[in-house]
């Protein structure tokens, strides 16, 4: 059910379109009320016991979405579509596509009556990409060779699948992430292809000899820790970077390796030059197969070797293998997808191009390869109440929108939970990316992830009402909502988000709540909520015609940074920068209405910080307005306060988010009308959203042998709560082997002092949702 506040805001959200973007979005309330009348022409169903040779009515159900759908393009095309449209119903179970539902024009509804595939009230239905391997099917390794190969750690507990034998031959190609390589997951989680180290980095040491793409040579480099197993063949052994610096990953294979020596040969090159120091890591390495939920495919014989997490019988082991779109649809409108899950595969779920007014709702999609959702072109499609989480890229990408005439696409990402993406591509892969003109990411929570939330690029966008939370955890010069290098991308608005909990640590040396790199100009941004954000609320690199007004940054480093940015005519990201003006008609009458500065920019020093204005803005114990003074000089900067505390300026209560402000506080007397911030209204604002679980703050924790203290595993509950924790020996007991401390299990003295050196699994069991495992490495 849709609560009064959110029903609030959407009323808003559609006011602010008429507003600024000229045009209201299509609201997913529209697709809620009931058509004018339910007959047995208006529902067909399908189920896992059913038949294509059926009617599909309910005791008569097809077996397949295809044929259901076919029978609705007989209807549209016999102009027999019923007033209220059609609904297909589908029973549950377990559904296995082996190749990508597609729908086009030819299925489509209209605003009255639309076409709605949707899971059976009550009933859980699930279409999986990939197959479920039976317990049955693994043996024990008994190969003298490959058992030389695996580590003492995991002998005796590896066990190995002949997947050429059940018939799985189609293995892609790893470091890839467009063409994603299937992925292992038990009870739901993904499993870890065998890496070293097993958590965290090495580092470059010295980079030898450069690479040359273009003469087919890659680098040559050395690096620093030593490896504590030996290798006997690098084939299809890959390696994970930060290689030129702590924003862009590259995945290389390894050509050649002399542990002796530390020196590697890849074959091909990275997108920023190799620098030393610079992080990666080891992946799919048999002789690193020694943690619990690591696993290895060797590409050539077929044969998965994994180090299962918990006993086989008690998990659920599932291969991804679909590579296209789960769900397509190419120029349809009117359709909507509802309350189902799809999972467990290698491309994306669904992609929407082009149509109007297409609906995804109370959708759980999750494990896939790529995207979740891509939302290409159209006008008025959206994605609405899902969960969203384990994606290997991002969440959901809207694009549309005509930008020689402004035209928005009211494309659009709303009441969304989405959460630990970017497992495959770590960046420039966002929870939300927009492009295009006119589109909007509005009320969603956003969290768990190690680079940007929300990345931004067109016109006249709008980000407003999300709760953005623990993400940036993995990079640096990044932010919650990013956007860069362009003066023609104007007329977007970021307002009213709860951004908060991003601190700093040696990798983050340069986060950032909200970041318009490189010359980005013309974004308004009002009414923020910024806490405990490590370095700077707002980082804002040499553009112009800027607004933040009427923010509140609490505890944070720095509530602005100017930076200062020195391109060059003849430079590649200065021709990058300037080369956008030729892409739109700037000069034309539309362009120069919505944007009357933009024309005559080029005449106007444009590599000057020009009109940015910092206004009304409050910081409490927070750093200053700092960074390069022309910023100051060139801008308005004024009405802005500093206060020690939040009881200077009223009553705030960040866990609840309420946020009563005492305007007749002496810290009021330097600001001009200070403006009341909709904390509450942030986030999520629906009920029934699909369950999303709980997750742990780590894959493993170590241990020293004898070790006098406890040790602490942080906990994302996401509503649950915990159940049980289960190692090899069955369950542990509450009080003596672990104690349960807020969103913490802390594991006691005497149960750690009971486990044998070397890798333990434990499984955590939760109240809803799947377990979720952590490997506890007792160090000697």
């Amino acid at each position: 059910m849709i609560g009064l506040r959110a029903m609030t805001g959407l009323k808003l959200l559609a006011a602010l379109g008429l507003m600024f973007w000229g045009s209201a979005s299509y609201s997913p309330m529209q697709a809620d009320a009931a058509p004018a009348k339910q007959d047995a022409q208006t529902l067909l169903f399908v189920s896992k016991n059913g038949n294509d040779a059926n009617d599909g009515t309910k005791n008569k159900p097809f077996a397949t979405l295809e044929k259901a759908r076919d029978a609705v393009r007989e209807r549209i095309r016999g102009g027999k579509l019923p007033p209220g449209g059609v609904k297909i119903l589908i029973r549950g179970g377990e559904y296995r596509l082996t190749h990508t539902f597609e729908l086009d024009e030819r299925d489509s509804g209209t605003p009255e009556a639309p076409i709605t595939y949707q899971a059976f009230e009550g009933e859980k239905v699930t279409f999986v990409g990939g197959d479920t391997l039976s317990p049955s099917l693994f043996r024990p390794v008994s190969d003298p060779e490959i058992l030389a190969k695996i580590p003492q750690e995991g002998r005796g507990s590896v066990v190995q699948i002949d997947l050429k034998a059940i018939g799985l031959t189609d293995y892609g190609k790893l470091g890839n992430h467009l063409a994603v390589a299937p992925e292992l997951f038990a009870s739901g989680n993904v499993m870890s292809l065998a890496r070293w180290p097993n958590s965290g980095f090495t580092t470059v040491d010295q980079v030898v000899a450069k690479a040359d793409d273009a003469a087919g040579k890659g680098y040559t480099f050395t690096y620093k820790d030593g490896m504590p197993h030996a290798w006997t063949d690098v084939r299809d052994a890959w390696m994970l970077g930060y290689w030129g610096n702590d924003w862009a990953t590259n995945d290389l294979e390894i050509q050649t390796i002399d542990q002796r020596q530390k020196r590697i040969e890849t074959y091909k090159g990275t997108s920023y030059a190799m620098k030393a120091g610079q992080r990666f890591y080891f992946y799919n390495v048999l002789e690193e197969l020694d943690m619990p939920g690591e696993w290895v495919l060797n590409r050539e014989t077929g044969m998965l070797y994994v180090f299962p997490p918990a006993p086989l019988h008690q998990i659920k082991l599932q291969l991804s293998l679909l590579e296209q779109d789960m769900i397509r649809t190419d120029r349809t409108s009117n359709v909507i997808f509802s309350g189902f899950t799809l999972e467990i595969s290698r491309g994306n779920g669904i992609t929407i191009q082009g149509g109007e007014h297409n609906l995804i709702r109370n959708m759980t999609i999750r494990n896939m390869g790529g995207y979740a959702v891509k939302i290409d072109g159209g006008r008025g499609n959206g994605v609405y109440g899902c969960s969203i989480y384990g994606t290997g890229n991002g969440g959901i990408s809207l694009n549309g929108g005509d930008s020689g005439t402004l035209t928005p696409a009211g494309n659009y990402a709303d009441n969304n939970d989405i959460s630990d993406y970017s497992r495959i591509k770590l960046t420039y892969a966002p929870a939300v990316e927009i492009n295009g003109v006119g589109n909007r990411a509005t009320h969603n929570n956003i969290h768990d992830a190690p680079h940007f939330a929300i990345q931004f690029r067109g016109n006249d966008h709008l980000i407003a009402y999300n709760d953005i939370y623990d993400v940036v955890k993995e990079t640096a010069d990044a932010s919650a909502i990013y956007s860069g290098r362009s003066f023609v991308w104007r007329g977007n608005a970021i307002n009213y988000n709860y951004i908060h909990d991003i601190a700093a640590s040696n990798l983050r040396v340069s986060t950032a709540g909200i970041y318009l790199d490189d010359y980005m100009s013309g974004v308004e941004m009002r009414g923020n909520v910024f806490y405990n954000i490590g370095k700077q609320a707002f980082k804002l690199a040499n553009g112009r015609e800027n607004v933040v007004e009427n923010n509140l940054v609490i505890d944070s480093g720095t509530a602005v940074a100017f930076m200062a940015r020195n391109y060059k005519p003849g430079e590649k990201n200065y021709n990058s920068l300037m080369g956008k003006f030729d892409q739109v008609p700037y000069r034309g009458v539309i362009w120069s209405e919505r944007y009357p500065t933009l024309p005559n920019l080029l005449n106007d020093e444009p590599l000057l910080p020009k009109r940015n204005i910092v206004r009304n803005n409050i910081f409490v114990n927070s750093g200053p307005i700092t960074g390069d003074p022309l910023n100051m000089q060139l801008g308005t900067v004024e009405n802005n306060v500093s206060v020690g505390k939040l009881s200077d300026i009223g009553t705030v209560d960040l866990i609840r988010k309420t946020l009563e402000l005492n305007e007749a506080a002496e810290a009021f007397a330097g600001v001009t009308a200070f403006q009341p911030i909709p904390l509450r209204e942030t986030g999520v604002q629906i009920s029934g959203l699909p369950h999303v679980p709980a997750r742990l703050s780590a894959r493993i924790v170590e241990h020293p042998k004898n070790g006098d203290a406890a040790s602490s595993i942080g906990m994302d509950l996401n509503g649950n709560r915990l159940v049980a924790i289960h190692d090899i020996q069955g369950p542990l007991k509450e009080g003596s082997d672990y104690i349960v401390r807020d969103a913490s299990v802390i594991l006691q003295k005497a149960y750690l002092s009971t486990l044998p050196e070397g890798p333990q699994a434990l499984v955590f069991s939760f109240s809803g949702g799947s377990d979720a495992f952590v490997t506890v490495l007792v160090k000697p």
